[in-house]
């Protein structure tokens, strides 16, 4: 099997939701939502049924539309430069690294008050199909994705070609915003400020993890883990029962095993997209070093958290959240 054929702009939906696909944040079709540019990453177009992830691209001076979903949750992950968004009734702050999380039912926008463009990695719990009806990619009449269509925006996407990103870093700033400063309750209820590296504790698949939205934060649908991978290590191999994932290579290059595909190398950037039921994992290889990887999920991974301290009979228990520090990382690299 060639690169090409095993990336997401050469497989059917049916191919990637029963084998998976290697992606890239910064390569899917183009289409506007909500007044900006975006790329279509894992949708209902590359088989996902129970997430979308897109990249919205934010130009200097530039602002979104208000909009909200009454039925979707949405996490906007800000992987380059800085934005604000309308978070809990203020304009909130988002640098590299941080994640705002919207409930279903709340208003939001985004603007870009920067010098440059901005990066957004967006999770949309469940898809919004009407978000690609006005570029002909869903039929809204017969409700069913418009399949010549997409596979033709797939493999005619423009990559977005991208320079230095900045690092995703750890930041506690704006604290009235912070989800650690809030209940669950009062998250559920109007949002809240997310940091990649800041969750609850987890190393279920061998590697330091943080668990970073899940329920027992405060968040319903949208997930998001974010985790170390040292030098020569492997996680633990595995699939999810039902939920879909989007696994990314954030920094550092290794390699993903992607279902039917098996260990294909990565860099910065790259996803397997791993459909509920598609084997997936990661490597770091000796010559390599070390990458940070996260990936989005949804449902929350049940499968997880059963074996762990956190959920018993129906309940989850919040632990204190902790950071993932440079500290934890540099000692299981001598392990």
């Amino acid at each position: 099997m060639t690169a090409d054929e095993y990336r997401a702009r050469y497989r059917t939906a049916q191919q990637i939701r029963s084998g998976g696909a290697l992606g890239n944040i910064f390569d899917g079709p183009k289409i506007t939502v909500h007044g900006l540019s975006t790329l279509l990453l894992a949708w209902p177009g590359t088989g996902y049924q129970t997430e979308a992830v897109h990249l919205t691209i934010v130009e200097a001076g530039q602002d979104s539309d208000e909009y909200a979903y009454d039925l979707a949750e949405e996490a906007i992950l800000c992987r380059h430069g800085e934005v604000e968004v309308r978070l809990r009734d203020s304009w909130v702050t988002l640098r590299p690294g941080d994640l705002a999380y919207f409930p279903a039912g709340v208003p939001h926008a985004i603007r870009n008050s920067s010098q440059g463009a901005a990066y957004l990695v967006n999770q949309i719990c469940p898809p919004q199909f009407d978000l690609y009806a006005d570029s002909g990619l869903y039929d809204a009449a017969w409700g069913v994705m418009a399949g010549e269509a997409v596979n033709k925006a797939k493999i005619n996407a423009q990559p977005l070609e991208v320079g230095e990103l900045d690092e995703m870093e750890f930041r506690d700033d704006q604290p009235e915003f912070r989800a650690q400063n809030l209940s669950p309750a009062e998250v559920a209820d109007g949002g809240a400020l997310f940091n990649v590296l800041e969750g609850a504790a987890f190393t279920g698949i061998g590697l330091p993890m943080r668990l970073v939205l899940w329920p027992a934060a405060g968040t319903r649908l949208v997930g998001f883990n974010y985790a170390y991978c040292g030098t020569g290590v492997e996680d633990t191999m595995h699939t999810h029962p039902v939920s879909d994932e989007f696994l990314v290579l954030w920094s550092g290059e290794g390699q993903l095993f992607i279902g039917d595909i098996g260990w294909v190398d990565a860099g910065p950037g790259d996803v397997a997209l791993a459909p509920c039921g598609v084997m997936h994992g990661h490597r770091s290889t000796e010559d390599r070093g070390p990458s940070m990887m996260g990936g989005f999920a949804s449902p929350p991974q049940l499968d997880l958290m059963i074996p762990t301290d956190y959920y018993s009979d129906g309940v989850f228990q919040q632990p204190e959240p902790s950071q993932l520090t440079d500290a934890q990382m540099h000692a299981a690299d001598q392990e």
